[in-house]
């Protein structure tokens, strides 16, 4: 399954619109509204430049913006404002991070040199061009005008992203264009025409220089790519038989020119490279790169070589797991290490009607390998326990299906291989393993991405001893928003050389996760602060979860908010300013220099420990919202991850795009009622996850609080005592911050209702799930769904507990249908991973009286229908029913189809060309529901 992970989104398009032809003479070179914004053009390394060479792309920085916000940077030639996207070249939109910097990128690619590309042509505009020289004409004595201009927040997230007000520039600049001076190399048709990607083996990879000298002599390499290259940097030449050193020498023309053929289409191997060119009458240093060679583009890729996929290649999903009807299999990229075997399948779809392969075949679970490494290493070693020689053609996918690694499994990365040996087999008896993978025959899930990984119980202990401390200091902060004499206190587990209070930090740095608890009673003798001699301690109720995270690598401080709790107010955001406090705490832990003026607790032993580059933010009931107010509030550290435990909602706040937000909703809460927490969840921008835990209430996620009692009664459906309540709040937030802050992308399939732990079995947890990729195609409205039958479709708003609009459909009968045309503009879905939707039962009578509904989903191409059943990839339960058969909730849960589903078995079904989607409604044949939020997905 395809894996997309953009730690930063920049997203450009071209303007086709003719431009006016005004020279901004006399303006001067940076025009910065703002004196704290600092936005120019840069190189490769950073360092800024006045002048652009025409052909070299044009890549941007910025320091001193506002932070966590939406700019659009807008480009044009020759102009003296750019009012409009009509008036543009080009734009892109970007967020600021939380310092309101952007790291440099490529804003303009190649200056809009496009080249020859193999697949499908670019749009036609006077600003791209076909060569380096037709832009060099082009541009060359022209000016460059950039902006940065702020865009509107959208809060409710319902309008269109390029509908929000666009505001005036606060920083910009003005950057002449000249024709280059220096050598340039680049991949290229046999012809010179510019060739960025090329099908492995299709033919010979050429390349092109110009800008030698005449009749010069030149070493060409194509070398693995790396993200910057530097003077001294080690290279060496893979264009040869199994990656060998071939590098090639040509001698330029009169011109200082040349196109010879570099690799050959024999040798070609999938990948990413780079393009080096030696100029022998420099002397350059064998091996290592000089400032007399010549680097194609810099940060950016030299060539991609890739493969058609899925059908006709050799790479495939293969892993995952069997489904009881169609489709039969569900490709799978995680996997738990215990209680879930690893089976192993082939789709036919995948397998071209020419393929030499027998019938029969071995599957080989190995340790994963990248690109690289599958062209260095082709040998197969087996980890699993043994090989499984099984058919692997067949007319069904539920026909090649075996277990290929029975639990237990072992944490890590692999890959897996259908090896068909040294013989075409017929028969299992004729079958000959040669133990290497043939990418010419054999199949392959894995090399540009993971074929699968294994994960541990996110409850489970890590390797690192736990290191324990605490710090606490009475009235330290004299005021906070409207409050007085606030502590500082906290209690902190850390990763440590041996276990025990006060030991040594483990070496490394470490990222930092910040957990804030809720509004309980404050005292055990006491009503009030003021004569309060013994504190309930609050912020101890999570220590196993801090224990679970110092564990796996992670500095862990449950933050003490006595001074802020009690029945009002609520203190929200002094709460949130709290949190930001502690971490400018910890950053001055982390580098006396910073925050000074805060004391230095333990003696320095954290100086230096700390990732802050790396910070979740969490909390309980109130503190839950005070999570999501501290990076509303935060303008200094990066907040990468949010999570709240059963929040409150009282500032109705909108978390932004860039952050990934993850919300428990305890479906018998009996303090926080209405489930605000989905209300936050609706209303964020980002990834964002929730779950609904059937029988959990709001206290027993807190030790503390659980042994001052629950707050529903134990009768209640679903109950689940408080020690396995704890452990699954503290299993899917160890999942959640770890994906963020340790980079264990393993448990995002948690996250997605796709993978289970024992810490989490045998309960009734009910995921919602959203990506920042996707393409909405229907947000919870009838109007695009044509009914057909007995059934009526309408649009209604905020089921509670929903900040959110649904289409209700109401059916009656076995032929009732809801059909939705797609927008040709979002037909194509071959860059998505699911067709994903919320949906929740109603309370209506017509659901079934017990247990779950289930639908029909089906997606067309033209007359080509193919259709899976909703509950095969997730439960629609009845809405929970509270003591008193009290039913107060219609909580959303999403349903991930994956798109594969829909091609299985060569049904002819076009992921290129998805031109509708339907619901049938044929068994249960009576239903009533709410679904939102339809919508292609990573």
């Amino acid at each position: 399954m395809k894996r997309l992970a953009w730690p930063f989104v920049l997203l450009t398009a071209f303007s086709t619109a003719a431009l006016g032809s005004t020279n901004p003479q006399g303006s001067p070179p940076n025009l910065i509204p703002s004196a704290t914004a600092v936005f120019t053009p840069v190189n490769d390394r950073g360092q800024p430049i006045d002048v652009l060479p025409a052909g070299d792309s044009l890549t941007v920085g910025a320091q001193g913006l506002a932070p966590d916000t939406v700019y659009e940077l807008r480009f044009a030639l020759d102009a003296t404002s750019i009012p409009s996207l009509n008036e543009a070249v080009g734009f892109a939109r970007a967020t600021t991070d939380a310092k309101g910097a952007l790291a440099p990128h490529i804003l303009w690619f190649q200056s809009g040199v496009v080249g020859c590309p193999e697949r499908a042509a670019p749009p036609q505009s006077p600003y791209r061009f076909p060569s380096f020289e037709r832009a060099e004409a082009a541009l060359a004595g022209r000016t460059l005008l950039v902006t940065a201009q702020p865009v509107a927040a959208d809060k409710t997230g319902t309008i269109p992203p390029m509908k929000l007000p666009v505001g005036a520039p606060v920083a910009a600049f003005n950057l002449p264009i000249n024709v280059g001076a220096t050598p340039r190399v680049y991949p290229s048709t046999a012809d010179g025409c510019l060739l960025n990607a090329h099908e492995t083996g299709r033919g010979d990879l050429y390349v092109t220089g110009s800008g030698f000298r005449g009749n010069e002599t030149v070493e060409v390499s194509i070398v693995p790519n790396q993200r910057a290259w530097r003077d001294g940097d080690a290279f060496a030449d893979v264009s040869g038989d199994n990656f060998a050193a071939a590098p090639k020498k040509v001698v330029t023309d009169a011109s200082g020119r040349f196109t010879i053929p570099a690799w050959s289409a024999t040798f070609q191997r999938r990948g990413v490279y780079d393009i080096i060119a030696r100029r022998p009458l420099f002397n350059p240093p064998a091996g290592q790169l000089s400032a007399s060679d010549v680097v194609s583009y810099g940060i950016d890729t030299g060539v991609v070589l890739y493969l058609i996929y899925p059908v006709g290649g050799p790479t495939m999903d293969l892993a995952g797991r069997p489904l009881s009807s169609f489709p039969y299999f569900q490709f799978a990229d995680s996997f738990a290490d215990t209680n879930d075997p690893v089976w192993g399948a082939v789709d036919p779809t995948y397998v071209p009607a020419s393929h030499p392969g027998g019938t029969w075949a071995a599957y080989y679970v190995v340790n994963h390998r990248s690109v690289l490494g599958w062209n260095l290493n082709t040998s197969l070693t087996d980890v699993s326990g043994g090989i499984e020689i099984q058919q692997v053609k067949s007319g069904c996918v539920n026909g090649t299906d075996v277990v290929i690694w029975h639990p237990p499994l072992v944490k890590g990365s692999y890959d897996v291989v259908v090896d068909f040996g040294s013989t075409v087999a017929s028969t299992p008896g004729a079958y000959a393993t040669d133990g290497n993978y043939n990418d010419t025959v054999d199949f392959l899930d894995g090399a540009n991405q993971i074929g699968f990984q294994v994960a541990q119980d996110p409850y489970a202990l890590g390797t690192f001893p736990i290191g324990q401390d605490s710090y606490s200091i009475d009235n330290y902060f004299p005021t906070m928003g409207a409050a007085a004499n606030v502590d500082l206190r906290a209690v902190v587990r850390y990763p440590a050389v041996a276990a025990g209070v006060g030991t040594a930090v483990a070496a490394g740095t470490f990222p930092v996760f910040v957990i804030q608890h809720g509004n309980h009673r404050i005292c055990y003798n006491a009503q009030n602060h003021a004569t309060c001699t013994n504190r309930v301690p609050n912020h101890m109720g999570y220590m196993r979860l801090l224990d679970t995270l110092a564990s796996n690598g992670v500095i862990a401080i449950s933050i003490d908010a006595y001074d802020l709790s009690g029945a009002v107010p609520q203190w929200i955001p002094e709460r949130g300013q709290l949190i930001l406090k502690h971490l400018e705490l910890w950053s001055h832990l982390n580098n006396a220099a910073t925050y000074p003026t805060y004391p230095n607790f333990f003696a320095g032993r954290f100086n230096g420990k700390l990732d802050m580059t790396k910070i979740s933010v969490s909390g309980h009931s109130r503190g839950g919202e005070a999570s999501v107010s501290a990076y509303m509030q935060n303008t200094a550290f990066n907040i990468n991850s949010v999570s709240s435990i059963a929040p409150v909602d009282g500032q109705l706040y909108t978390l932004p795009a860039g952050v990934p937000y993850f919300v428990i909703l305890p479906a018998a809460d009996g303090d926080v009622t209405s489930l605000a927490g989905a209300k936050i969840y609706d209303r964020a921008l980002g990834t964002k996850s929730s779950i609904d835990v059937y029988g959990a209430s709001h206290n027993l996620f807190n030790t503390v609080w659980a042994v001052d009692g629950d707050d529903s009664p134990a009768t209640r459906n679903d109950y689940i005592t408080a020690a396995n309540q704890q452990r699954i709040g503290e299993s899917y937030l160890s999942a959640f911050a770890r994906i963020y802050l340790k980079n264990e992308t393993v448990y995002a399939d948690m996250m997605r209702g796709q993978l289970t732990f024992p810490s989490t079995a045998g309960f009734k947890i009910y995921p919602t799930h959203h990506e920042n990729t996707h393409t909405r195609l229907n947000s919870g409205s009838a109007v695009g769904f044509t009914p057909s039958g007995p059934i009526t479709l309408a649009t209604a708003s905020n089921p509670a507990p929903h900040s959110t609009s649904v289409m209700r459909a109401t059916w009656t009968g076995n032929t009732a249908t809801a059909t939705f045309t797609i927008p040709v503009a979002q037909r194509d879905a071959s860059a998505y991973e699911v067709l994903s939707f919320r949906v929740a039962q109603t309370t209506a009578a017509s659901n079934p009286v017990s247990g779950t509904q289930d639908f029909r989903v089906e997606l067309a191409t033209g007359a080509t229908v193919k259709a899976t059943s909703a509950s095969l990839f997730d439960v629609i339960p009845k809405p929970y029913v509270r003591p008193g058969n009290i039913v107060l909730h219609t909580v959303l849960t999403t349903v991930r189809i994956p798109l594969h589903t829909f091609i299985m078995n060569n049904n002819g079904v076009t992921l290129t060309n998805i031109d509708t989607v339907r619901l049938r409604f044929t068994s249960p044949n009576t239903g009533d529901i709410y679904v939102d939020d339809v919508e292609f997905s990573r």
